[in-house]
């Protein structure tokens, strides 16, 4: 093979690097995944992170995990979340445990949320999991940004008082 050719041959078997990928950004995707993490806030769920899972699972592009301080608790964040999506049109694929309790799950196509009782989400860990991918912990501060506005201009970034945590 002459010196020409063989710089106009593509190498075999070497590895198309992937994308950097960074969170937050602009996708609608990652929009849905916010604006379910700060549903979950209004309701003071606790511990919330956002997995990025694009280009690791066929499955969705994100996980939401939440914490519930207890059973009642997790029950409520489900059904909030779901009312509050569901009213910007965005339908569930799926849904689980919406009243049991320790772990429901709401299938949104891109984003899947994940609502634990402190045991179950100890229990299945999928921040471990995942470990690889990027994560993302949003807490209530996050919704000050300019940037987080303008992506939900519709939403009203003002939680309930009496917490402290919420203050900051």
């Amino acid at each position: 093979m002459s010196e020409a050719n063989a710089k106009n041959t593509p190498a075999k078997n070497v590895p198309t690097p992937k994308p950097e990928i960074t969170i937050p950004d602009d996708s609608s995707s990652y929009a849905l995944a916010e604006r379910a993490v700060w549903h979950l806030l209004e309701k003071l769920g606790q511990d919330l992170v956002v997995i990025d899972l694009r280009g690791r699972s066929d499955v969705c592009d994100f996980y939401v995990i939440c914490t519930g301080k207890s059973g009642i608790q997790v029950s409520a964040l489900a059904k909030h979340v779901h009312t509050m999506l569901a009213s910007t049109g965005h339908k569930p694929h799926g849904l689980e445990g919406m009243t049991a309790g320790r772990w429901a799950l709401l299938d949104f196509f891109d984003v899947v949320v994940h609502i634990f009782s402190g045991d179950k989400r100890e229990y299945y860990n999928l921040e471990r999991l995942w470990g690889d991918a990027p994560q993302l912990e949003l807490a209530p501060a996050h919704f000050n940004s300019t940037e987080v506005a303008a992506r939900h201009s519709d939403l009203n970034f003002t939680l309930p008082v009496g917490d402290s945590e919420l203050a900051s």
